[in-house]
């Protein structure tokens, strides 16, 4: 039990330390999307990002499964991997991973202690301040993966491309998985202005796998490579997927299979598979390494990504998916429909999404009953819409027999849908990662996670 209670303690410490990074204002463009506090507190770490090879994944949708798969495959063919996701499910750790295992809470409070004196320093030299949440977040990985001497880091971008901090990281293959609306009161209003700042991570003489679908972003991303004298392969031209009735198929320049069974199924996750192969078949090509379609299938197969199109259970199923963007909550709803013709909706949005204009046309006749909800607790720089708002934007544009409820409360959400559910039916918890791991929590308390970690973590 004292056991218990002190790493409560400790990652209750490291959780308030990042959260006081976070300012008045929880997210700004003019403040947050900078790069010369990040680069400038890499060079008082003594860079460790140059420790390691770097693939760097960008894109609206699926960053964090083609991160993933990436990682997946590479530690199937004996790479030492780490891998950097934003945002978190549930617990700090899960941002920073090694060879699939989040670190140790301890373990990411030390190098914290160790970085934080340099924080000062940043802003002295730059003009700009200390630190943001997230770069900390980034630079803090990035010294465990230096010290736990990985091979490769898999590291996702936080919000856009071009100014994210992850992007002053030199890489070897960059990957743009996809674009859409999403953060358009940051990024641009279009999905060519979306574009644009999302191929900014596409580096001078680099390689890059791009998912972009629409031919007016493809044209986006082949102007930025040329400018940048980089080797750009597309999805349908140099690698292509089918997905046709739960089977998928890829195909890229040395890989060629039919009936790959992905850890996740969902058409979605075809496609960022399809990303993840191209991917990792480019990296090992680059550093001249022998390429093993063995290799690629083990590591699609046993791909952990908690939080997406996660079926936590069954009898009723209970399917979890951080869907937040119009893209995202379009893939999933159209995965929803191969499990079920009305699942029950449980739904949180984060404020500020436009419910007329980007998700009311979405849930349409999804579900005879919307359980709307709220997050628990405001992760990060995002805070959560009022549910009470929420459930009147939803009840203003609902014109069939679908069923509105407010229910405040995630755990309470989620315990109510259970009690109605027949035990053939599907509850589907959607609209938020965090709302996510906010209900994830019924099965997996947080205590419990932060337990397993420290019992399940590999030394060195």
């Amino acid at each position: 039990m004292e056991r218990k209670v002190k790493l409560l303690e400790q990652y209750n410490e490291l959780e308030n330390k990042l959260e006081r990074l976070i300012g008045d204002f929880k997210f700004s463009a003019d403040i947050n999307l900078k790069l010369e506090r990040i680069e400038c507190l890499l060079e008082l770490l003594g860079n460790p990002q140059d420790s390691f090879s770097v693939i760097h994944i960008g894109g609206t949708s699926g960053k964090g499964s083609t991160s993933s798969y990436i990682s997946s495959i590479l530690e199937s063919d004996g790479y030492r991997t780490g891998l950097f996701l934003s945002p978190y499910l549930q617990v700090l750790n899960e941002v920073c991973l090694v060879e699939g295992c989040p670190v140790k809470t301890s373990e990411l409070l030390d190098v914290y202690n160790e970085i934080e004196p340099m924080f000062i320093e940043v802003a002295n030299r730059t003009k700009f301040g200390r630190p943001s949440y997230f770069e900390v977040k980034l630079a803090l990985s990035l010294m465990l993966f230096r010290k736990k001497n990985i091979d490769v880091a898999v590291i996702e971008v936080g919000l856009g491309g071009t100014l994210d901090a992850s992007n002053a990281l030199s890489t070897d293959v960059s990957v743009l998985v996809s674009v859409g609306l999403d953060h358009t009161e940051i990024l641009g209003d279009t999905v060519e202005e979306i574009a644009c700042d999302k191929v900014g991570i596409i580096k001078e003489n680099g390689i890059v796998v791009c998912g972009f679908s629409q031919e007016s972003t493809r044209r986006i991303a082949l102007k930025r490579a040329v400018e940048k004298r980089a080797n750009i392969l597309f999805i349908d031209e140099n690698f292509k997927y089918i997905y046709c009735d739960g089977k998928t198929s890829i195909k890229t320049e040395r890989f060629c299979q039919h009936d790959i069974n992905l850890s996740i199924q969902g058409e979605h996750q075809a496609h960022n598979a399809a990303c993840a192969v191209a991917a990792y078949e480019q990296f090992v090509k680059r550093k001249d390494k022998s390429f093993s379609h063995d290799v690629v299938t083990k590591g699609l197969s046993i791909a952990k990504i908690p939080g997406r199109s996660e079926i936590i259970q069954s009898q009723p199923t209970v399917i979890l998916d951080g869907a937040h963007n119009p893209d995202k909550l379009s893939a999933f709803f159209k995965r929803l429909k191969e499990l079920s013709a009305k699942p029950i909706i449980v739904l949180a949005l984060k404020k500020g999404r436009n419910v007329n204009a980007e998700i009311f046309p979405i849930l349409g006749n999804a579900g005879a009953k919307i359980i709307i909800t709220t997050s628990f607790y405001d992760k990060g720089i995002w805070e959560s819409m009022p549910s009470k708002d929420l459930a009147t934007e939803i009840k203003k544009n609902n014109s069939d027999p679908t069923e509105v409820m407010n229910i405040a409360d995630p755990l309470d959400a989620i315990k109510y849908a259970l009690e109605i559910a027949d035990t053939d039916e599907v509850i589907a918890v959607t609209g938020s990662l965090f709302l996510v791991g906010d209900v994830r929590e019924y099965w997996h308390p947080k205590e419990a996670i932060l337990q397993l970690i420290e019992n399940a973590c590999k030394g060195g």
